[in-house]
């Protein structure tokens, strides 16, 4: 490639500041929910099975999500559910400063919250794409701006958690779900006042089914999103994994907690940066990552100093990036524009889909094994999964070679039949020649 990439459009840009301030957000509000349940209940297992509350509705509405969003347009569903989900985090700001935050009432907000995303965030995700591919900046543009988008969120992921340990610590944490529903009014505002044009795409039957074709078939996707699954359950439950460890493990307190999370953010904001400045991404790449959150974990095990945990989180966080804005790129570079809805709600399905039984699955290991077993079992889980993928993606290879021997043997076939039949034809007459 030569000469200088074209800058990204001034909406996209626009919408990626909306979206990071709504991530802080977001970020501050999770932060402080985990917390929350903690101080509530001391359980690792009803902190996981609440995350996995908040995150199953992504399981079975991801996909309808593309779906409505091919009918009604990115833009209304996203307004609406973003709208949704601003009166949600006041509502649950006012509950809590009632002092009526009891377990099922928490979990009933998760769960309101978790429809909201689900439904919205298929649409958040193609419409990234959507304005970032204008302007001239094309397939190029959409990879840059996945790689971007990363950054953004895990920008985020630095400021939200701390800002969170230290609201709750000066506050309570009345003070972060309030900040969230307020974070989400620069998003609303940019939806409201923007062109129509998205306003209603065209629905094509049987999109699911070609996205889930075009994704699967194609081994640059299929192999990022299969490790994605495979990290999304056994190792990146941060949202479970960091405020048991922070709590149970080094005995942390609020400040220290949001610092904590802080460090995981600084990891998760330099792999963004990476994955934006070199997009290409290989097949290589994310099981590398997944392969070294393995090894993180093991490494978090075997720790209980809050220097080193955070250097460990900060590497986590280098990984987690890496293996999710993989997995974004290729499959935002691979699809073409009328299968984007599509294709993004089944990405989305497999990313969120997967936390649901990953948290439930943390919060037990680590209710069971402690901090340490748990981070431990959840690393010898995670390598060893990478290497089955591994291992499959080698016999793939060596099925493909074996299947390009074959075609060129049979090429050649005809060219040898065709040599001997001349020899044989030489030889008879050579025989006729000397009877």
């Amino acid at each position: 490639m030569t000469g200088r990439a074209a800058p990204l459009p001034r909406a996209w840009r626009i919408y990626a500041v909306c979206n990071f301030i709504s991530q802080i957000g977001t970020w501050m509000q999770s932060t402080a929910q985990a917390w929350l349940v903690l101080e509530l209940t001391g359980s690792s297992e009803l902190l996981g099975l609440l995350v996995a509350i908040q995150y199953f509705p992504a399981v079975v509405l991801a996909i309808p999500a593309g779906k409505v969003a091919d009918r009604w347009g990115r833009r209304n569903l996203l307004l609406y559910g973003q709208a949704a989900m601003a009166m949600l985090a006041g509502g649950l700001a006012a509950v809590v400063a009632a002092e009526k935050a009891i377990y099922p009432v928490l979990a009933g907000f998760a769960l309101l919250l978790g429809i909201g995303n689900a439904l919205s965030q298929p649409a958040r995700i193609a419409m990234a794409a959507t304005l970032a591919g204008g302007e001239g900046a094309g397939t190029h543009g959409r990879v840059r701006a996945a790689g971007m988008a990363t950054l953004s969120f895990n920008l985020a992921r630095i400021l939200g958690p701390a800002l969170a340990g230290f609201a709750i610590a000066a506050y309570g944490p009345t003070f972060a779900f309030a900040i969230n529903a307020l974070s989400f009014l620069p998003l609303l505002l940019f939806l409201a006042g923007m062109d129509a044009d998205d306003r209603v795409s065209s629905s094509l039957r049987g999109s699911g089914r070609a996205a889930f074709s075009l994704l699967w078939t194609n081994l640059s996707t299929r192999i990022p999103l299969l490790t994605v699954a495979v990290v999304g359950v056994f190792a990146i439950n941060v949202q479970t994994l960091v405020p048991a460890y922070a709590r149970f493990g080094l005995g942390l307190d609020a400040n220290g907690f949001g610092l904590l999370m802080g460090a995981f953010g600084v990891g998760a904001c330099l792999g963004g940066f990476l994955q934006w400045r070199w997009p290409a991404a290989s097949i290589w790449r994310p099981l590398a990552a997944a392969a070294a959150l393995g090894l993180c974990l093991a490494a978090l095990s075997a720790t209980h100093r809050f220097p080193l945990a955070a250097l460990i989180l900060t590497g986590f966080g280098v990984c987690t990036a890496t293996v999710l804005s993989s997995a974004s790129a290729a499959v935002q570079r691979l699809v073409p524009d009328h299968l984007r809805n599509a294709a993004t709600a089944l990405q989305v399905t497999i990313v969120l889909g997967a936390n649901p039984l990953g948290s439930a699955l943390t919060g037990w290991m680590i209710e069971l094994f402690g901090p340490d077993g748990g981070s431990a079992a959840l690393g010898a889980i995670t390598l060893a999964a990478v290497m089955a993928l591994t291992l499959t993606r080698r016999l793939h290879a060596v099925g493909a070679l074996n299947a390009v021997r074959h075609r060129f043997a049979q090429k050649l076939q005809p060219a040898r039949s065709t040599s001997a039949a001349k020899a044989a034809v030489r030889s008879a007459g050579t025989v006729s020649d000397s009877a």
